[in-house]
């Protein structure tokens, strides 16, 4: 409000700087529309609203829309889940796909969420570029060691298997029993 006031106030002693303060009108606006859309991103009403399904159901229709990379989205037997757990999921899903994104070159991206003997197990496959696991492990990557410490504060697991050339694959895996699921 204060930019638009500033360029109103500036148009008739100097129109130049009217014109870069209606500049920075528009860069605050578009500012704004990117962290609204990144706030979203980030923790979806739709998750509390209708659940993980409908949120990685959007998610996923997000990623493929922005990204061009075709994405499919499977699920089976998956209860209702709690909250905490509920969020894990979603945010290493999300995390799992930035990384896609980011480095896999890939032109697929298969996601699955399924409840079976006791574990719930969220996949995230890829056909991209792959890499070697024992030169991830000696960096530091915030976004593996994000996912892995969600999956470990539920008393769940991480893993991830890749291979250059072959693609990349990353599994939570989580007990059912006393996990709110």
């Amino acid at each position: 409000m204060d930019a638009v006031w500033l360029s109103d106030r500036l148009k008739q002693p100097d129109p130049k700087a009217a014109q870069r303060a209606l500049a920075m009108c528009g860069l605050i606006e578009s500012t704004i529309d990117e962290v609204r859309s990144l706030a979203t991103r980030l923790r979806p009403g739709v998750l509390d609203d209708l659940g993980l399904i409908d949120a990685l159901e959007w998610y996923i229709n997000d990623f493929e829309k922005r990204t061009g990379i075709v994405c499919m989205f499977k699920h089976r037997n998956v209860p209702e889940l709690a909250g905490i757990v509920a969020t894990a999921a979603y945010r290493i899903a999300q995390e799992a796909l930035t990384n896609v994104t980011r480095h896999a070159a890939a032109t697929r991206v298969q996601v699955s969420l399924q409840n079976a003997k006791g574990l719930l197990t969220l996949a995230v496959v890829d056909n991209g570029r792959g890499f070697d696991l024992q030169e991830i492990a000696a960096s530091e990557c915030l976004g593996l060691a994000g996912m892995r410490e969600r999956a470990g504060l539920l008393g769940g697991c991480l893993d991830i298997r890749s291979h250059p050339g072959k693609g990349t694959k990353v599994f939570f895996k989580l007990p059912t029993a006393g996990n709110g699921v």
